[in-house]
């Protein structure tokens, strides 16, 4: 793809979204509809639902909100970012009631083997949308506990894993599960939940945000 990411005055919305995913022979992330309407061009490649003064390739910006303010609105951000001749990625960030998934994976870089990324980004948005339906099946049954979101980071350029986030709780305190088979992992998880052979307990606290202290 390698294209730069100007501000453009056209908002685009969902059609233009959508054309560029299948312009790019991508299937279009699993993003739930009542977000995927409020989809808004922010850039030349990709679109979010929110204002937001990060591009998506900055990703550690985006973990860092989410962890920081526990009560963050729903917000969906995908599309194309990055810069140079090979350091470009498909996006699909998703934060919702239960979840908090951000994937970046290479795509559009000039010595990209599209083959085999394309397969890649396939596998794991098919992933994610069984991921969300067994998160909404859980969430249906009450075994998620307000203010408890997954949190899953499925990146090749900067940091990977999952851990369930407690807005009760100062996430420094939560580690990190590896990523290393961790699509399985998670999947299992939430089976145990949906079964009730796992329970998850959230700490209640008033803090809206952890903040880092001056």
């Amino acid at each position: 793809m390698n294209t730069p990411a100007n501000e453009s005055s056209d908002d685009g919305g969902l059609p233009s979204v959508l054309a560029l995913f299948e312009r790019e022979r991508l299937p279009f992330p699993p993003v739930p509809e009542r977000l995927a309407v409020s989809l808004r061009r922010k850039a030349r490649g990709w679109f979010s639902t929110r204002p937001t003064q990060s591009s998506p390739y900055c990703l550690e910006e985006f973990l860092a909100e989410v962890e920081t303010h526990p009560h963050l609105p729903d917000y969906a951000v995908v599309g194309f970012d990055g810069y140079g001749t090979n350091s470009w990625a498909m996006h699909y960030y998703l934060v919702g009631k239960a979840i908090a998934l951000f994937i970046q994976l290479p795509w559009g870089g000039a010595f990209l083997e599209t083959g085999p990324a394309r397969a890649g980004i396939v596998e794991l948005l098919e992933w994610a949308a069984n991921l969300q339906s067994k998160l909404q099946e859980a969430d249906a049954l009450r075994r998620i506990p307000d203010g408890v979101r997954l949190e899953v980071v499925a990146s090749r350029f900067g940091r990977a894993g999952w851990r369930w986030l407690d807005a009760g709780r100062n996430p420094m305190e939560t580690p990190w599960n590896p990523p290393f088979g961790m699509k399985d992992a998670m999947l299992r998880e939430i089976d145990n939940l949906i079964g009730g052979q796992l329970t998850l307990t959230a700490r209640r606290s008033t803090d809206t945000a952890f903040l880092p202290r001056s």
